[in-house]
């Protein structure tokens, strides 16, 4: 039973994403391959972007149902990067883009990197926990997602100070 559903599970590490987080530069959809990719513009051969999947992670929030979070980290040409958080919705070997649930980012000397953003399934819920300003990461938000009624919300919120084990 548990080979049958991973057969049938999308391959987030070789897929094609619309969405993307250095989208203001790189206005094509990111084809990944092996987890990674590149983006040169074609008019401005200094614009290069990297972009590989820091973690997907999968779960589900009703009966049935199968949802994932993938985590993008796009690394431009500037020093430093963003990320995305993205929801899915599993229908076999395809997804459907829900929502984006989560963000980070970096410079040489600011923000934190994508293992910044921390996703966990749990119940019927979503928990996404992130820096709550990107550029100064000394408190988080944790955000707690359902589906109701066939519909992806937002059901609570709360700020929580960076705990000592954190880098």
């Amino acid at each position: 039973m548990m080979i049958a559903a991973l057969a049938a599970s999308v391959d987030f590490m070789n897929f094609t994403y619309a969405h993307n987080p250095c989208s203001g530069n790189v206005k094509v959809p990111v084809v990944m391959r092996g987890g990674s990719s590149s983006w040169q513009d074609p008019n401005d051969p200094s614009m290069g972007f990297e972009f590989h999947v820091d973690k997907v992670v999968k779960g589900s929030l009703s009966p049935r149902t199968s949802q994932a979070v993938v985590v993008i980290a796009c690394d431009g040409p500037f020093d430093g990067g963003a990320a995305d958080a993205y929801l899915y919705d599993e229908h076999g070997k395809s997804a459907t883009f829900i929502e984006k649930v989560g963000e980070a980012a970096w410079g040489s000397d600011w923000g934190e990197s994508p293992s910044s953003i921390h996703v966990r399934f749990a119940g019927k819920y979503l928990y996404v926990d992130q820096c709550k300003n990107v550029s100064a990461c000394d408190e988080y938000v944790v955000t707690t997602y359902a589906l109701r009624n066939g519909k992806f919300v937002k059901v609570y919120e709360q700020t929580h100070k960076r705990s000592s084990h954190e880098p």
